[in-house]
């Protein structure tokens, strides 16, 4: 297919890549999750080999993601001041931290400590830096673009987890976990400079910071008022805990089950990102009408396929499971955030995707560390069926709930019940 040609189809099939702004933000986000992928394969391949332990794994994982339950903080400032700007200084305080973990590595001081207090200080940067991306998002591109913006944005979010893996292993295998940190801190710096580009002026409507529980409530009351908006967080929330708080048990079920540590956790790190990046480019592709039925089939399919991981005593049996396992659970989060971004007014954008984050990354925090806790203990095949299967009955009973029945029937959230929760809200009255 001629080069023009294929240009024209995939602006026809991509809309939201027509504007320049996106383009910038875009590829910013997709070096920064690069970068974050890397790191957090790092993190786990020497805290694994230093400790020798799923636990001290499950504690490197909790300190990147625990600061997520921060979220909130971070969405009240990115609707406060000027969001382009916002992102430029996380993004540098991304690069800064991860040149520590690098110059500490290369130096060969680096103990389990040390990681643990780097990926917390990552982690409070992260919070305040996705709400902030998310939040300008939306304003780089017409309301029409938006859920193909989102839906590729979550395609380079999750998709990371294959590219990071993929540059990043060779170096784990040869020079050591310092090149790993070298190439995150590489694409943590593009990312500083790609955002930069962005010229689109985007704030919330938070007037004073110092108002923190008034600002917070506002977004919360949203959420609150909004029944289907808050049936979907409900959902996220168990899926979360149960079916994507696998990381630190991979290091310990590639040794024990299938006998091959450094390999195995790599394929099975590979196969998730590449699943991740496969189901969501296919959900950018997707008609909007079909997103309900997805988010159903995405749902049930993110819960079985840990279940099948459980049998899996062989890297090719690994990798197909890990393979589904970021396909489904990758396509179930992008599916909800598009159907969220789409409804959410722009005022509040910022705190109320600080909760979805805080719902996301804040509960894997923890679900995380008690399974890297439980793994040393039980192993990890039993911690991938039984939270599986939950999460299969969970969502099955879902489809009695009146609001999430609807919305896999209709794929959308109606935009008169956002206009109900706006009149509840503490706002409402302005």
């Amino acid at each position: 297919m001629p080069r023009m040609a294929l240009a024209a189809l995939l602006s026809d099939r991509l809309p939201a890549t027509r504007h320049r702004d996106f383009r910038a933000l875009w590829g910013g986000s997709a070096c920064s999750s690069i970068s974050l992928w890397t790191l957090l394969l790092g993190n786990a391949y020497i805290v694994y080999k230093l400790s020798d332990s799923s636990f001290w794994v499950g504690v490197s994982t909790f300190a990147s993601m625990s600061p997520y339950l921060l979220a909130p903080i971070g969405g009240t400032i990115a609707d406060r001041v000027q969001r382009r700007t916002l992102v430029k200084v996380t993004r540098l305080g991304a690069f800064a931290t991860t040149s520590v973990l690098f110059v500490l590595a290369a130096t060969d001081v680096i103990e389990v400590w040390m990681v643990v207090a780097v990926a917390l200080a990552q982690g409070v940067v992260r919070a305040v830096e996705i709400p902030s991306d998310q939040a300008l998002l939306a304003n780089v591109v017409p309301s029409e673009d938006l859920g193909n913006a989102v839906a590729l944005t979550s395609m380079t979010q999750h998709g990371s987890r294959a590219v990071g893996p993929l540059l990043s292993a060779p170096l784990l295998g040869t020079v050591g976990v310092w090149g790993a940190y070298l190439l995150a801190a590489i694409f943590a710096l593009v990312a500083f400079t790609s955002v930069r580009r962005v010229q689109t002026e985007s704030r919330g409507d938070v007037v004073a910071l110092r108002q923190v529980f008034a600002n917070l409530g506002e977004g919360l009351s949203y959420v609150r008022h909004h029944g289907p908006v808050a049936s979907v967080f409900v959902l996220v929330v168990a899926h979360c805990a149960l079916t994507m708080s696998f990381d630190a048990m991979l290091p310990g079920f590639a040794r024990h089950e299938l006998h091959q540590a450094s390999t195995g956790f790599t394929i099975m790190t590979m196969g998730v990102g590449i699943g991740a990046l496969t189901g969501t480019f296919m959900l950018a592709m997707f008609p909007g009408g079909q997103r309900g039925r997805m988010l159903l089939a995405t749902a049930i399919a993110s819960g079985v396929s840990p279940m099948l991981m459980a049998a899996s005593m062989n890297v090719p049996a690994a990798a197909f499971s890990a393979v589904l396992m970021g396909l489904s659970q990758a396509m179930f989060m992008a599916v909800t955030a598009v159907l969220l971004q789409q409804v959410i007014p722009d005022g509040i954008r910022g705190r109320v995707m600080s909760f979805y984050l805080m719902s996301a990354g804040g509960i894997m925090a923890f679900a995380n560390l008690g399974f890297g806790t439980l793994a040393d203990w039980t192993g990890a095949p039993a911690l991938f069926f039984l939270p599986g299967l939950s999460f299969v009955a969970i969502v099955l009973a879902t489809a009695f709930a009146p609001h999430l029945r609807r919305l896999y029937q209709t794929g959308r959230i109606p935009a008169e019940a956002g206009e109900a929760a706006i009149a509840a809200s503490p706002a409402g009255g302005r």
